[in-house]
């Protein structure tokens, strides 16, 4: 890629404006923080700092404004006050006077929630319950509340917390949404590691008990830990989808990260913007994007794309959403980091606008929003993608689980394991059921088995002791009970590498099978010498070894012990140069961007060209029709499903597993074509 100076960058973006337009941070405003009254701009203000426990409203009593005026000067506190926030105060000449004991009135709307609420007023939940103790039982759609304009007490600093088993600081921070910071600034005396049964100090507002929100639906609750015991749900409307919803023109967010106010340092200084320029980065996605806008504009859509720099600053996102535009929006992409796609998710749910986020592959982001859509699956769907396909395929093989008891992968590998294991004893349970049902007929309970298929399950021999229970149990019990057993048997066999070294793995391959080695490690050198090893043994060996995604950027592995090996990698990220879709999107990439298109640009193109197609074929709520998107890729389409529980978001399970064969990579999964 050629360096790119950050003038040249900005009229890039900007040359675009018909269909997209670049919105930079605002520069800070460098204060102190006295109590004297300074002016801005002909205008006089306080600045003031924020302590805890204070409200929007306490402060404007104290300074003798409206709490409108304040917000008036600060647009971001339309998300929140935060503690140690600075803040500019409206001078005024003469005080207002706060009548006593004010009060406002407020409906309850269909999903509003407690905490939507108290952030709506600037009031805390804990207020709002105690002037409405009925709330504290659940809010009611068209409830009328009284919202207290001021605090009647002054609260304290702190709750207090019995610390259980298991808590971290980061795990507190995240359930109670605090920073981590404070914590550690209200608890000074607390080490490094928190223990089970310590008391420790929270800040005030944090809700230690659940409270009961308004939602049409149950209650989404914790994405299951357990994941594989999970079903995929496919949620879609068969009604709108033959008349959906239509507009003559759709707006589509692009919040991605640009930090164009580092470009700008770079172009005041004259210095040219380095190659790897951190303004660069996701420069092919947004590339990728306008190739598929020019796509589905060919198609006849009308769709306005509207491009944001927004990264990890969670003050710049709320000043982006904070735009009078921002609620017209009809699809957000984006944000690309987790701290400021929270945000988004929230902004987003209150407007019903769908979310895509493009990169993070953690599926906690599913219970942000029940229309966030994750476009790179997660480790744990990976996974699981490929016990399905090693189950199907390879049944009736040695299977060996290889892993080096990586503490913090230990969880996801043991949850793999059940998950391939009773995969294939279903597998198992089906294909012995057929097999016996086709031999010479004979009686079993009272049915004929065999002469044709039937649908009555028969079960080999290893398992006839479960049929002969204590005196008094059922038949179907005891079916029941040999069903089970049959599905738990202990299918496959595992090798720690790091203790039992290849030696240990060599004495669990069997002659007389194919040894299926899923390797679910990673670092380079360790798997350079695993592979080179298991070539060697390949010569006595059938061997056919399953890798993680990393395996495809170690440089160190040879292609001939790749292919002597067999080795598979599973990866949500393939690109198919023979696919002709994938041609054409090289040629048009070169043609514009005079360049090579990377990981990014495709990544680009697909997010792009699937959600805005799902707008231009059924509108907003596109959704709905999500089973009709996911069959337009053939064999590896883009496929999303509820995989956390119809109330969290949509997941993409597409998946590739790939392999070496006579010099080229092919997808093991995809079709292949005999010419006649």
């Amino acid at each position: 890629m050629q360096i790119i100076k950050p003038f040249f960058l900005l009229i890039f973006l900007s040359g675009f404006s018909l269909s997209g337009n670049v919105y930079a941070d605002d520069p800070p405003v460098i204060i102190n923080r006295s109590s004297e009254v300074h002016e801005i701009h002909g205008k006089k203000y306080y600045f003031h700092a924020v302590l805890q426990g204070q409200t929007l409203y306490s402060i404007a009593r104290a300074y003798g404004v409206s709490v409108e005026d304040i917000k008036a000067e600060n647009p971001e506190l339309e998300y929140g006050l935060r503690y140690d926030q600075l803040i500019k105060i409206p001078y005024v000449e003469k005080p207002r006077e706060t009548e006593k004991d004010e009060y406002v009135e407020h409906r309850v709307r269909r999903r509003e929630t407690l905490f939507g609420i108290s952030r709506q007023y600037d009031v805390s939940m804990e207020n709002i319950l105690q002037h409405n103790p009925e709330a504290r039982k659940g809010l009611k759609v068209n409830q009328v509340l009284r919202i207290p304009v001021e605090p009647d007490v002054k609260e304290p600093d702190h709750k207090t917390y019995k610390v259980s088993e298991g808590d971290t600081f980061y795990s507190l921070s995240r359930e109670f949404n605090v920073s981590i910071e404070d914590i550690i600034n209200l608890n000074p005396e607390l080490d490094d590691v928190l223990k089970a049964g310590q008391t420790i100090k929270l800040p005030y507002h944090v809700q230690l008990e659940p409270i009961e929100e308004i939602d049409e639906k149950e209650d989404p609750g914790l994405i299951p830990a357990d994941y594989f015991e999970g079903h995929e749900i496919e949620l879609w409307d068969k009604s709108y989808c033959l008349e959906p919803t239509l507009k003559e023109q759709y707006n589509v967010a692009l919040l991605i990260p640009l930090f164009l106010e580092d470009a700008e340092e770079c172009y005041k200084t004259g210095e040219p913007l380095p190659e790897h320029h951190k303004s660069l980065t996701f420069i092919e996605f947004y590339e990728g994007i306008l190739i598929a806008l020019d796509s589905v504009k060919q198609m006849g859509a009308n769709i306005a794309l509207h491009v944001y720099d927004v990264c990890q600053d969670t003050t710049k996102a709320y000043r982006v959403l904070n735009k009078p535009e921002f609620e017209t929006m009809d699809l957000i992409i984006g944000s690309f980091f987790s701290e400021t796609l929270r945000i988004v998710a929230e902004f987003a749910a209150e407007h019903e606008i769908p979310v895509v986020s493009p990169f993070l592959q953690d599926r906690k982001q599913l219970g942000f929003y029940s229309n966030i859509f994750q476009f790179t699956p997660s480790l744990y769907s990976q996974l699981n993608n490929l016990a399905e396909y090693v189950s199907y395929k390879y049944p009736t093989q040695n299977i060996i689980l290889v892993h080096n008891d990586q503490p913090h992968v230990v969880q996801i590998i043991d949850d793999f394991n059940k998950y391939l294991n009773t995969q294939i004893g279903e597998k198992l349970f089906y294909k012995d059921s057929l097999n016996l049902a086709r031999v010479d007929g004979y009686y079993f309970e009272d049915a004929l088995i065999g002469e044709r298929a039937t649908n009555v399950y028969v079960f080999d021999d290893s398992l006839l002791h479960y049929f002969h229970p204590p005196a008094g149990r059922e038949s179907e019990h005891r079916r029941d009970e040999a069903i089970y057993h049959y599905f738990h048997r202990k299918n496959i066999k595992e090798v720690i590498l790091s203790k039992d070294s290849i030696e240990g793995l060599r004495e669990k391959l069997s002659e007389n099978k194919i040894n299926v080695l899923v390797s679910l490690f990673g670092g380079e050198p360790g798997v350079s010498n695993y592979i080179r090893e298991l070539s060697l043994l390949a010569d006595t060996f059938d061997i056919k070894v399953f890798g993680v995604p990393q395996w495809k950027n170690y440089k160190s592995l040879e292609i001939d012990n790749l292919q002597d090996a067999n080795v598979h990698i599973f990866t949500p990220d393939h690109i198919d140069y023979s696919e002709r879709s994938i041609q054409d999107f090289v040629h048009r990439y070169r043609e514009r961007f005079k360049n090579e298109p990377g990981t990014f640009a495709f990544k680009g193109v697909e997010t792009g060209f699937y959600f805005m197609n799902g707008l231009m074929a059924y509108g907003k709520e596109f959704y709905k029709c999500i089973y009709q998107l996911n069959q337009q890729g053939g064999h590896n389409s883009i496929r999303f499903v509820k995989t956390a529980g119809k109330n969290n978001g949509w997941e993409n399970q597409r998946t590739t597993i790939i392999k070496y064969d006579n010099y080229r990579i092919i997808d093991v999964r995809k079709p292949v074509l005999i010419d006649r």
